[in-house]
Order: C-alpha cells, then sequence, then structure tokens
C-alpha cells in the first residue's frame, strides 16, 4: 500500500463486512475504503470461523483500498494486541488495524508506536473528543503508512450531553477541566483538528468521522471537513434520496411516453 496512491480528501468508506453489500457499492466508484468492527461482524451475521476468509475476500475486492478491522480484545496486553494486528496484516497488504483509544493508560499509545514501527497501517478509534484526536494523531504521525484518527460522530454528541456537559460528571473528574466549547459539537471537533493537522504540516493521519446515524449528519460531518465519513449502506442508499426526486423522474418518464406517442 504506497502512501502516494491513496488520496482521501474526501472520500467515503463503508460500514460494512458483507461481502456482497461491499461488491456493490465498490462497484458504484463512491467508497474508497471499507470499515468493520465486532458490532458490525456481529450484526452482519458472520461466526469465528467466517472471519479470516471474509476480511480476505473483502480485501480482494478492495484492490488495495484500505480495509479496517478492529482489534478485538481492549483488554488484552499490548504483545498479544501487537500479534493479532500482524495476523490480520498477514492475510492482504491492504488492511488497517483499528486500535481503540483505551482511556486512563498508555497501552493503546504504545500499540500504535509498535505497529508504526512495523509499517503497519493504523486507524485509532473509540474517540469522542478533541484532546483524544490530538493525542493520536501525534501517535501515527510518523508512520510511513496511510493511517486515520476516527471520531465518532452521534457517541460524541452523546458523550457531551451525557458526561463533558455535566456538571456533577466534571466535578467528579477534575483533570477533564470544565466543558470546553470545542467539545461541545462534533462539527467544532472535526474543524479544529483538522486545523491542528494543517498547521502542524502533516499528511498523516487523515480523519475519520464515524458514528454516522442519518443523511442529515452525512452532510453536517462533509460540511464541517472531515477527509473520511464512514457510512452504513442503509444511508448511503438513503444520501440518493429525494420526494421531489422521485417526483420529477415521474414527471419526466410521463413526458417522454407522450413525446413517443406523438411518433
Amino acid at each position: 500500500m504506497q502512501k502516494k496512491q491513496l488520496h482521501f480528501n474526501r472520500s467515503i468508506f463503508l460500514d460494512s463486512s458483507k461481502v456482497s453489500e461491499i461488491e456493490k457499492w465498490n462497484g458504484t466508484g463512491v467508497i474508497d475504503g471499507v470499515t468493520t468492527n465486532q458490532s458490525i461482524m456481529l450484526k452482519d451475521g458472520l461466526t469465528l470461523t467466517q472471519l479470516k476468509p471474509t476480511i480476505k475476500a473483502i480485501c480482494k475486492i478492495m484492490k488495495g483500498k484500505p480495509v479496517s478491522i478492529e482489534l478485538t480484545d481492549s483488554k488484552a496486553t499490548v504483545a498479544e494486541m501487537v500479534s493479532e494486528a500482524k495476523k490480520y496484516r498477514a492475510l492482504a497488504a491492504n488492511v488497517v488495524i483499528k486500535v481503540p483509544m483505551i482511556p486512563g493508560d498508555v497501552k493503546s499509545l504504545v500499540v500504535i508506536k509498535k505497529l508504526c514501527e512495523l509499517k503497519i497501517a493504523v486507524n485509532v478509534t473509540a474517540m469522542m473528543t478533541f484532546e483524544q484526536l490530538v493525542a493520536a494523531s501525534l501517535a501515527v504521525k510518523d508512520n510511513p503508512s496511510p493511517s486515520f484518527v476516527s471520531l465518532f460522530w452521534a457517541r460524541s454528541i452523546e458523550d457531551h450531553e451525557r458526561y463533558r456537559g455535566v456538571e456533577a460528571f466534571v466535578k467528579s473528574h477534575e483533570m477533564m477541566g470544565p466543558e470546553s466549547k470545542v467539545n461541545t459539537h462534533p462539527a467544532k471537533i472535526v474543524a479544529a483538528i483538522g486545523e491542528f493537522l494543517q498547521s502542524g504540516g502533516y499528511d498523516n493521519p487523515k480523519l475519520i468521522v464515524g458514528s454516522i446515524r442519518n443523511v442529515s449528519q452525512v452532510g453536517e460531518a462533509i460540511a464541517a471537513g472531515g477527509n473520511i465519513l464512514t457510512v452504513q449502506p442503509a444511508i448511503l442508499e438513503a444520501m440518493l434520496y429525494s420526494q421531489r426526486t422521485v417526483e420529477t423522474n415521474a414527471d419526466f418518464d410521463k413526458s417522454w411516453v407522450a413525446l413517443k406517442q406523438r411518433s
């Protein structure tokens, strides 16, 4: 996976582990990658025996485009996580290893450093705040392989509403500090991390915006400046919809029938 061959200034990655869905959308030219995790695989009905063959099949379909595979246990040791990452990477050259941000421990950062030393592409995930994204960006910035940091858009909203914006939570987590404006909405986080990466002159990593739950959030995230959106197949299909488009096409079809009848 050569860095110069990949361009993610504005891209969509498909959130799926269904081979048929990935084949369909890759055939449209709309998607530039695929992201998966344990929850997606469980929802899609995969079994453990199907895991590796499915990853291989997806990577083959994507023909060098990145396919993100999540490490399976955040409680595993550094050595265990690196070993698992190596096994996934051995399946295909376009595998990107998703490493979750692990609060209260530097373990994920150590794993990231070791994977960068092995020139393995990394996607740091499960992040809800600007500060988490800054730490992750600094950890992967020198990786010779194209890498990513992922903001979870909808969960970031929930994180602020349930915790960071609640006085009792702030008081019980003194080192977090008071509520910060940058974290009040994911659009602000996207803009801020974009500025951070640009002003730092970092080509690596690229920002992924995930945890998108509807088409409106797709529009918001793109407008905010996210490099890449991870989108479920159902939402990607819904992006094509407008009731007025349906009506307009019906009008045009009706007019075509009338035009043919004039002959």
